[in-house]
């Protein structure tokens, strides 16, 4: 170990403190430069900021800091990564609803730039024009009323397979928070991809389950990355690189799907037989509108982060069933507390 005599250690505690001095000069000079004063909020450490100072429980944590410094308050997380904390429903209605312009726009973590392609996707997106184009086709087009009732026929008949899993069972304890989770993952696949799970086998099947459980856990841990942008090149806790593979293994399912698809469409068109009593699950109408011209035309990459977003929670709620998180999506309609 090396030693240090007193002369070098009292010239090392000389400059950590000059640098600590001069990070709270900077700080203090570039929220006091004319711009509108910051909430309050507890005093942070140098380069790492408050960081080392949060909980587990988030939730109880915020709480506690706003009975302290009120309904908003801020702090730092790393170099200079502000958060600002809001804790009551007037003030989320203010942020989400009346300035949703001003506060749309926020840093995207490593893990969730890249699993949704870059944020090509509607939830991870900035508001810009892809961002409002997206917002277009999904509200127009795959959210609409004649598209939902297009694919009603598959939520029925995963309704149907439920209410038979349960008197198949009968005498016999079940789990009806399981059957309830299962058979809600099951209602959003089959209106993205109907029943074309069913044609790659169970093994498939379990493949996308995996993977899903892999991004959950995941997005669930820390990256230093985020909270210091500088070190993100190194990747030190290999947050991106374990992404990147899961993405890797997403997007073959997702082409698999998408070849088949077409491939079927294909057959079809030759054989005469179109759609079966206009029937169109998500996955259906985005490839349509692969093949049109115009503002609402979309390539194959869009498609992908598309039916990622739409089955974004479902690929939540499977991941994180066993393992005991809890994931916050990026939302942007209703917030009764979050950080921005």
């Amino acid at each position: 170990m090396v030693q240090l005599n007193d002369q070098e250690l009292i010239l090392v505690t000389i400059s950590v403190a000059i640098l600590a001095m001069l990070w709270y000069k900077l700080t203090l000079s570039s929220s006091s430069n004319g711009a509108p004063s910051l909430p309050p909020g507890p005093r942070s450490l140098p380069v790492v900021g408050y960081l080392p100072f949060l909980s587990a429980d988030l939730h109880k944590q915020f709480t506690n800091m706003a009975n302290t410094y009120g309904p908003i308050f801020k702090f730092y997380l790393g170099t200079s990564r502000l958060y600002v904390v809001i804790n009551t429903p007037e003030l989320a209605k203010a942020v989400v609803r009346d300035q949703d312009e001003a506060f749309s726009n926020r840093d995207q973590t490593v893990a969730a730039s890249v699993i949704s392609y870059g944020g090509q996707d509607l939830a991870i997106s900035k508001n810009n024009s892809h961002w409002r184009k997206l917002r277009k086709i999904f509200v127009h087009e795959v959210m609409s009323s004649r598209s939902l009732e297009a694919c009603g026929c598959f939520r029925r008949d995963q309704v149907r397979k439920t209410i038979m899993n349960v008197f198949s069972n009968i005498g016999k304890p079940i789990n009806i928070s399981e059957i309830a989770f299962m058979t809600e993952g099951n209602v959003i696949t089959s209106m993205i991809f109907d029943n074309t799970l069913d044609h790659f086998g169970d093994s498939f099947g379990a493949e996308l389950q995996m993977v899903s459980a892999k991004i959950a856990e995941i997005f669930g841990q820390p990256n230093l990355s985020d909270f210091f942008p500088s070190l993100a090149r190194f990747d030190l806790q290999g947050i991106e690189r374990d992404m990147k593979k899961q993405l890797d293994k997403l997007d073959n399912i997702f082409t698999s799907i998408i070849e088949e698809r077409i491939k079927s469409s294909s057959t079809k068109s030759e054989d005469g037989v179109g759609q079966d009593n206009g029937k169109n699950d998500f996955l259906q109408i985005l490839l349509d509108l692969k093949d049109k011209e115009g503002p609402t035309s979309l390539n194959i990459t869009q498609i992908k982060a598309l039916i990622l977003g739409l089955c974004f929670s479902c690929i939540v709620f499977v991941g994180c069933r066993g393992l005991g998180l809890v994931i916050v999506a990026p939302n942007r309609d209703l917030s009764s507390s979050f950080c921005c």
